[in-house]
C-alpha cells in the first residue's frame, strides 16, 4: 500500500534509513533520560526520519514530517496497530482495555466509551472540574517554595474519579485514591519501563526481590487496587444506579455472545483512565505554571483577559502553546506495522514500528518560527493543525480525554492566577525529566504561591 503516491522506483526500504549505531541499552537510557534533547540531536544528524534500536528485536522509526504523520494517522486499521505500543504501561492497564485493542474491537469499544466523555457527561465533568479546582487549589501550600507537581497530580486523579464514577462515588474511594497515587509513583523510576508481562515468573520474582526497583511495592499496591475496584463495581451493581459515567457505560456493554464485560476488562479500562488521564494532564498544568512564572507579559495578558471576563481565547492559546512547546508525551504511542505500507517514499514492513514525534514536529522552525520561544499568539483564535500539533496523538487512536485535559488546565490556571502570585527562587528554566512515557518539569515546578491581598479579602468576606 502506497499512501504517499510515490512511484515504486523511488521507494526505498526502511532498512536503508539512517540511525545511531550506539548499543541498544545506551539508546534506551538516552531516550528515558533525555527524551527531547536526544531525538532533537538525532534529527539534526539524520533528518526527519531515522531509526532507533530500543525495542528488541524490532526497528523503531521516528517520523517528524507532518506528511508522514498524516499518512500514519490515516492508515487503515489493519495496516498499523497500536495495541502492543503500550507494552511498557501494561503493568497499569492490563491487556483487555481500549489501549490494547486494535481494528474492529478498538472501534467498537471506543464508540461505546465515547458518551462518558462527551455531551451531557462532559457538561457534568465541566461543572465538577470548576468546583474541584476552586476547592482543591485553595488547599495548596501558600507562602513557601514547594514542588507543585504532587498537588496537581492529586487534583487530576480526583477529576478522573468524576469521569469514571460520576456522582456515584464508591465507599472505598479514599483508600483507592491513595493506592492509585502510590502506584503511579513507579513512573519516576526506570523500572517502570520493564515489560514484566513478557518475562517468566521466576524472572519477575527476582526483580521484585530488588527492593530499590520499586516493583514489589507496586505489585502489592496493584493487587490492593484491583480488590478495591472490584468492590466499587459490586457496590454499583448492588445499588442498581446508573448514569453517564464511564463505569455505567462499561456495565452496559455486552459482547457478541451476549455476555457482559468481565471484571478484568472493567479493571483495565478504569486503570487506563487513572494512568493516561492524569500523568499527561498533570505535566501540562505544571509546564503551564512554569512558563507563566517566567513570562510576566504573557501572565499579565492572561490576567487582563480573566478580569475582563468576556472570553478565554488567550488562555486557550496559552494552553495550546504549552502543549506545543512541551507536549507531555513527546513521542506518541508507536504503531506496529502489520502489513507493508509506503510512507514518504519509504517502505515499512511487518516487524517495523513507527513512532511519530510530536516534540520534533512542534519544534520544526519551518512550521513554528523560533520554535523554542513561548508565544501563545501562534494559537490566538487559530485552530491547531491536525498533523502539526499532536499532543493528543491523532487518527483513530486520538486521546478521548483531550477536551477534558484542556478544561482542567484552564480551571487550575484560573484559580491559581486569580488568587496567587507566582514567585520562583531560581530564574533559570526547569529542565525536563521522564515519567515513563511522559515528560514533566525536573523539580516538579518549584514555586511559591503568594496569596493576593484582594483574593484573601474576598475569601474572608465569603
Amino acid at each position: 500500500m502506497d499512501t504517499s503516491n510515490t512511484p515504486p522506483q523511488n521507494v526505498i526500504p526502511s532498512s536503508a534509513l539512517p540511525g545511531p549505531r550506539a548499543p541498544m541499552i545506551y539508546q534506551g537510557i538516552k531516550i528515558f533520560q533525555q527524551p527531547t534533547g536526544y531525538t532533537r540531536d538525532l534529527r539534526e544528524r539524520y533528518g526527519t526520519r531515522f531509526r532507533l534500536k530500543i525495542m528488541p528485536p524490532y526497528n523503531l522509526y521516528v517520523l517528524s514530517d507532518p506528511d508522514d504523520v498524516k499518512a500514519m494517522f490515516l492508515a487503515p486499521r489493519d495496516v498499523l496497530h497500536t495495541g502492543r505500543g503500550s507494552a511498557a504501561l501494561e503493568k497499569f492497564t492490563g491487556q483487555t482495555g481500549l489501549a490494547w485493542l486494535d481494528e474492529e474491537e478498538h472501534l467498537a469499544r471506543r464508540k461505546t466509551i465515547m458518551p462518558s466523555v462527551r455531551g451531557g457527561a462532559f457538561k457534568r465533568i465541566e461543572d465538577s472540574v470548576a468546583e474541584m479546582a476552586e476547592r482543591i487549589v485553595a488547599t495548596w501550600p501558600r507562602g513557601e517554595l514547594v514542588s507543585l507537581y504532587p498537588h496537581v497530580h492529586r487534583f487530576t486523579i480526583q477529576v478522573i474519579r468524576e469521569v469514571v464514577f460520576g456522582k456515584h462515588v464508591p465507599s472505598v474511594w479514599d483508600e483507592l485514591f491513595e493506592v492509585i497515587w502510590q502506584m503511579l509513583g513507579l513512573n519516576r523510576r526506570l523500572a517502570s519501563m520493564i515489560e514484566t508481562h513478557n518475562m517468566k515468573p521466576l524472572s519477575v520474582k527476582m526483580l521484585r526481590a530488588i527492593k530499590p526497583l520499586g516493583l514489589d511495592t507496586f505489585f502489592k499496591q496493584r493487587d490492593r487496587a484491583d480488590a478495591l475496584l472490584a468492590q466499587a463495581v459490586r457496590e454499583r451493581l448492588d445499588s442498581g444506579e446508573s448514569g453517564d459515567d464511564m463505569l455505567s457505560v462499561l456495565l452496559n456493554i455486552t459482547h457478541e455472545d451476549g455476555s457482559p464485560v468481565s471484571g478484568v476488562e472493567l479493571r483495565d479500562e478504569m486503570m487506563t483512565m487513572f494512568l493516561a488521564g492524569t500523568e499527561t494532564t498533570t505535566a501540562g498544568i505544571c509546564w503551564a505554571l512554569e512558563y507563566l512564572s517566567r513570562e510576566p507579559a504573557i501572565l499579565q495578558r492572561v490576567l487582563d483577559e480573566m478580569e475582563e471576563g468576556t472570553d478565554d481565547a488567550y488562555l486557550t492559546a496559552v494552553c495550546h502553546e504549552v502543549l506545543r512547546v512541551r507536549p507531555p508525551t513527546p513521542q506518541i504511542i508507536p504503531r506496529e506495522v502489520v502489513k507493508p505500507i509506503v510512507i514518504g517514499g519509504v517502505r515499512y514492513v511487518p516487524g517495523d514500528w513507527l513512532w511519530a514525534s510530536g516534540y520534533l514536529i512542534h519544534h520544526d522552525p519551518a512550521l513554528y518560527p523560533d520554535p523554542d520561544v513561548f508565544r501563545p499568539e501562534r494559537f490566538l483564535n487559530v485552530k491547531p493543525g491536525a498533523y502539526t500539533w499532536i499532543p493528543f496523538g491523532g487518527g483513530h487512536t486520538r486521546c478521548l480525554g483531550d477536551r477534558i485535559a484542556i478544561l482542567e488546565m484552564k480551571a487550575v490556571l484560573r484559580q491559581v492566577l486569580t488568587t496567587c502570585e507566582l514567585r520562583r527562587s531560581d530564574p533559570r528554566p526547569e529542565a525536563a525529566k521522564s515519567r515513563t512515557v511522559t515528560i514533566t518539569t525536573k523539580h516538579g515546578t518549584r514555586l511559591e504561591l503568594r496569596p493576593k491581598a484582594g483574593a484573601v479579602a474576598e475569601k474572608a468576606a465569603s
